[in-house]
């Protein structure tokens, strides 16, 4: 691996970058938004800052608030000068625990990470992109400097303040948004300017844009251990029910060659009969591990996993499937479900009613259908256990309720002011 401080334009093919000596500072931590972003644009893909800063000594919370941004650096590295305190995670309980977490959810998405790289390589397209990239004609996507996101589909909104256990965001109206993080699992969230909670132990806000596929594994201690774990699929719809995506697939050890790999297209259709998901392989040739867990998120159908039909042959997708009418999320872990190694392949199944929320804000149906439905969401992995997240915290409720508490403050503030001129 190389990287160097001194770059130019283009240097991205030979190596990758760093910010250079940075200051143990909260205004550091958020110059290195800006810095990632710009260095993408200038054509180098692998780059971060110094987690913690280089010089001075952090604090606790600022190294913890760091290692959940750094870890969404496509160069993460936590370094520092001679002379200055211990920050790596272990010198804090609480920022251990949370480097953890986030690190565990950064290796959970690697087979998309690599992919973005891949396309880098290949496209000249970029890994790390401020947000109007994406949507060029948002203004407030133009202005926003402390969000970023990894590819087309994931936008992260990381905890850049001091104190701070919210996030002012701004997602783009332009799409539709949902949580990756467990605590508010496939939970829509804006559009537009809105108050996202974030918890010294949570992970920062990251969510999925609709209208797309991110493939993913469960995490190991390394990553030749992850890459020998199933493939799955988290899946958010736009407001057309569609959502497509692609994933890069090599030996994980050989130089990348023309021909040498596998690449996959995933598309899915959704209409008020059918769902039906593809998966075309373009090059093929290396052993993939098969395709066994699905979460779609934005489903307000009722699916008939009795009418599934895998690859052309029927398939009961309800031994290992089910349906949370209240996130509406589809989510299916059968072994075995896919193997795309070489020809791809197609899994599709019939819908029942649409799921009607009442006023109580329970999902009702005008029928019933053969389906497993559940309350509450699940995330699941076949080697690496995913705890199955309860309730959100973090639900649109609990955005109001930041909402509301800090538009109380502000006008609190605006009053104080007002009485000290009039007296």
């Amino acid at each position: 691996m190389r990287f160097f401080r001194s770059s130019f334009p283009s240097g991205g093919r030979y190596a990758g970058h760093w910010l250079g000596d940075n200051l143990a500072a909260w205004g550091d931590l958020l110059v290195s938004v800006v810095g990632i972003q710009e260095f993408s644009i200038f054509g180098i893909p692998y780059v971060g800052a110094d987690i913690c800063g280089f010089r001075g000594d952090t604090t606790e919370e600022l190294c913890l608030r760091w290692h959940q941004l750094g870890a969404f650096y496509t160069f993460s590295r936590n370094h520092n000068d001679i002379g200055q305190i211990r920050q790596d995670p272990a010198a804090w309980p609480t920022v251990a625990d949370a480097t953890r977490q986030v690190y565990l959810f950064r290796y959970r998405y690697l087979p998309y990470l690599y992919t973005l790289h891949y396309l880098a390589a290949t496209s000249g397209s970029t890994v790390v992109r401020p947000v109007f990239f994406e949507f060029p004609n948002d203004d407030a996507a133009r202005e926003n400097n402390e969000q970023f996101m990894w590819g087309d589909a994931m936008l992260i909104a990381p905890v850049l303040r001091e104190q701070w256990e919210v996030v002012y965001a701004y997602l783009p109206r332009e799409a539709t948004w949902y949580s990756l993080r467990d605590t508010d699992y496939g939970v829509k969230a804006g559009p537009g300017f809105t108050f996202l909670n974030a918890p010294l132990d949570q992970l920062p806000p990251v969510l999925i844009r609709g209208g797309y596929i991110i493939p993913r594994q469960a995490p190991e201690l390394t990553t030749m251990a992850s890459r020998k774990n199933p493939l799955e699929l988290v899946i958010a719809v736009n407001e057309n029910y569609e959502a497509s995506g692609s994933l890069f697939w090599d030996d994980g050890e050989s130089p990348v060659t023309a021909n040498c790999c596998n690449t996959y297209q995933f598309d899915l259709r959704i209409n008020s009969s059918s769902t039906v998901l593809t998966v075309t392989a373009f090059s093929a040739g290396l052993k993939v591990p098969a395709l066994n867990i699905i979460d779609i998120f934005g489903y307000d159908r009722v699916p008939n996993f009795e009418s599934a039909v895998v690859n052309g042959a029927s398939y009961s997708l309800s031994r290992c499937a089910s349906y949370d009418a209240t996130r509406q999320i589809v989510s299916i872990n059968c072994p075995n479900l896919l193997d795309i190694s070489n020809v791809g392949g197609s899994i599709s199944w019939s819908n029942g009613p649409p799921v009607i929320t009442t006023p109580t804000g329970e999902p009702q149906t005008t029928t019933t259908s053969p389906v497993r439905q559940t309350t509450s969401s699940t995330t699941r992995s076949s080697s690496a256990a995913v705890t199955t997240p309860e309730t959100p915290a973090t639900t649109s409720g609990g955005m109001k309720i930041a909402s509301s508490l800090m538009s109380a403050l502000l006008l609190n503030s605006i009053a104080a002011v007002l009485l000290y001129h009039i007296i």
